[in-house]
């Protein structure tokens, strides 16, 4: 596992890094966070991420992203979780709309579980402190044996978020999301704080709670989630402040889906 950890890293901050200072319209983003569940025998969730957002006109622009998560049941067994996915986004003085694509693929003992999401979010920059964002869309589902066959089941997201920025480079959110198929669905509450050192030192340290309940076939588990990570920014080569980065750079939560109910941050 680490050494996909390390190679992840590797390759999406050479990109990052290439593009960033290859033309100044280019900008990006790359965070790995830990997350513990206190009830359900202390299992894990390790998570990579990173981005790459450009303007290709003067409001359009488009975002490419990636990923690699470690998830333990606490028993010993975990899964590898990869995801890519595309946005083509519409930016504008007072906000964002987002057309987005993810694709999540994992295999387990010769099953392979894959998951589509495709939907559209929007962000509101309600002044100079709030930004109130909502996303939803479909989810298609395909499970196979062996590489024979398989399974196609549909279903659907929503979510909700609003973000204050207590200072400029201190914001306090709370999110709502939900997601569903077949007949497996989970609704999760989560509330995340997060900080950058400063306007020239481009890295932040966050971490939150998460609440999830999940339900199949009329039975109801829920779990509670501890997480913490650190995110690098790469964009205003010139400096600038958290909530400048957040609203011109990666479009976050209004372009994010939960990896199979999980949050990935």
């Amino acid at each position: 596992m680490k050494n996909h950890l390390f190679l992840s890293a590797g390759v999406l901050a050479l990109g990052l890094a290439l593009s960033n200072s290859s033309n100044a319209a280019v900008s990006g983003t790359l965070s790995g966070s830990y997350a513990s569940d206190t009830d359900n025998n202390s299992g894990d969730l390790w998570n990579i991420n990173g981005s790459l957002t450009g303007m290709f006109a003067d409001n359009w622009g488009v975002e490419a992203t990636g990923g690699y998560h470690n998830l333990s049941d606490g028993f010993g067994d975990s899964l590898d979780i990869w995801n890519v996915g595309g946005s083509v986004f519409w930016a504008a003085t007072q906000g964002r709309l987002a057309a987005t694509v993810n694709y999540y693929d994992t295999s387990e003992l010769g099953a392979d579980l894959n998951v589509t999401s495709y939907g559209v979010g929007g962000e509101w920059y309600a002044g100079p402190n709030f930004t109130i964002a909502v996303k939803g869309g479909g989810n298609t589902v395909h499970a196979s044996l062996g590489g024979f066959g398989g399974n196609d089941d549909g279903g659907g997201y929503a979510g909700g978020m609003l973000q204050w920025y207590a200072m400029p480079n201190l914001s306090i959110s709370g999110a709502v999301d939900y997601s569903e198929f077949s007949s497996f669905n989970t609704t999760s509450e989560t509330a995340k704080v997060e900080w950058m050192f400063s306007n020239t030192l481009p890295v932040s340290i966050y971490g939150g709670y998460e609440h999830a309940d999940e339900n199949s076939g009329g039975f109801g588990t829920g779990g509670n989630l501890f997480f913490v990570g650190l995110k690098l920014y790469m964009n205003s080569e010139g400096g600038g402040a958290l909530v400048d980065r957040q609203r011109s750079g990666s479009l976050g939560y209004i372009a994010e889906t939960p990896v199979f109910g999980l949050s990935t941050n």
